[in-house]
């Protein structure tokens, strides 16, 4: 049971694109499942004694399975392609040609178009363009066509003891597999477009982080917060929410910066933005605002912001940043405003600004409103 779970969870993941399939086992089980194909092919001719066939076919199963072995184990996917392109323009042409069209061997032919244009898509060797699957889609239409005219004008050499009843098992059988073959390479495709998807997706989120935050904090940059500010203007037009600003400057980090070097200084600020993080509400946003400043946007009135801002201050005021044997600590100041209708976003930053220049007056380490 728990094999049968295992098995499902991970074809699921496959067919989502959450789990990547090596192109080793794709490939090699593509060649095992042809050879499981001829498998049921030459028992089928065994049992009607169709000798050249039978043969035929039990030798290409021998083949797949020593290319399946091989060839996806050394990278050579492309290779592995060609031998079963080559195969099957060998093998349905002479199983149409001895045993009649009827028995619908060339349907196989068919399957080899998604085939190629899947391999285009994902396989580096084919050179991702569409020339070589179109070339490959010709090749293989013209050998259909020929095999028609010929099926035409030559006769069967084998015949079949029940007709109709042989002949309905074969072209059923043959439309099946050919179409089992069809589904199964658009399945692929649809997996590989969905793999590449997510990893651009991923990149999309990488690049976005990068975009929006500060490299140094992970704090969001001014023309990020700018986006949250705007957001935050509308909702308060259109739902009266209120919001606040606090900026926060960090006490004398010049002087910090001259005495210990600007990579304490760095350090000093990561800690400290690691500490705003973490005393802060899920909805309020933090942004470097530039060099030692740091910007809060919280929702709520100066009432709610000022707690918040106070123990923060505390936190900040308590803890250390370790300088080679020296532990230095540092403090910060605050200056808050609250949004008013009608005010420009300038003017609700110079009023936070006002605040804590204020603070910076009165002595540092404080929160003013």
């Amino acid at each position: 049971m728990n094999i049968c779970k295992r098995f499902i969870k991970n074809l699921t993941d496959v067919l989502t694109g959450k789990r990547i399939l090596p192109d080793v086992n794709k490939y090699r089980f593509i060649c095992y499942a042809l050879a499981f194909v001829h498998i049921a092919i030459t028992v089928r001719f065994y049992s009607l004694h169709y000798t050249i066939l039978y043969v035929y076919n039990f030798l290409s199963v021998i083949f797949y399975l020593i290319i399946g072995t091989i060839l996806p184990k050394k990278g050579k996917f492309y290779t592995a392609y060609l031998c079963c392109f080559v195969e099957i323009l060998i093998h349905s042409p002479l199983a149409t040609l001895l045993a009649g069209w009827e028995w619908g061997y060339m349907i196989y032919i068919l399957a080899l178009i998604p085939v190629a244009f899947y391999l285009s898509y994902s396989t580096t060797q084919f050179g991702r363009n569409a020339v070589k699957p179109f070339v490959f889609t010709f090749i293989a239409m013209c050998v259909f066509i020929l095999t028609r005219i010929l099926s035409v004008y030559i006769d069967p050499i084998y015949t079949w003891r029940v007709y109709d009843k042989n002949l309905t098992i074969a072209y059923n059988l043959n439309s099946a597999l050919a179409f089992f073959m069809l589904i199964f390479f658009s399945v692929l495709f649809t997996i590989e477009i969905r793999r590449n998807e997510m990893r651009l997706e991923s990149q999309n989120r990488i690049l976005s982080d990068v975009s929006s935050k500060d490299p140094l904090t992970g704090l969001l940059n001014r023309r990020s917060i700018d986006v949250h500010l705007k957001e935050a203007v509308e909702h308060f037009k259109s739902k009266g929410e209120i919001f606040s600003v606090v900026i926060g400057d960090i006490d004398d980090f010049k002087m910090v910066n001259d005495t210990y070097g600007h990579n304490v200084g760095d350090d000093i600020l990561v800690n400290v933005a690691d500490i705003i993080c973490s005393n802060i509400p899920e909805d309020a946003k933090v942004c470097r605002w530039g060099g030692e400043e740091i910007l809060i946007l919280i929702h709520g009135s100066v009432q709610t912001a000022a707690p918040i801002a106070e123990n923060i201050r505390k936190a900040i005021s308590k803890s250390r940043t370790k300088a080679g044997d020296a532990l230095i600590g540092v403090t910060m100041t605050f200056g808050m405003a609250e949004y008013q209708s009608g005010y420009a976003m300038t003017k609700l930053i110079s009023v936070a600004d006002k605040n804590l220049y204020k603070g910076k007056n009165e002595g540092k380490n404080r929160v003013i409103a």
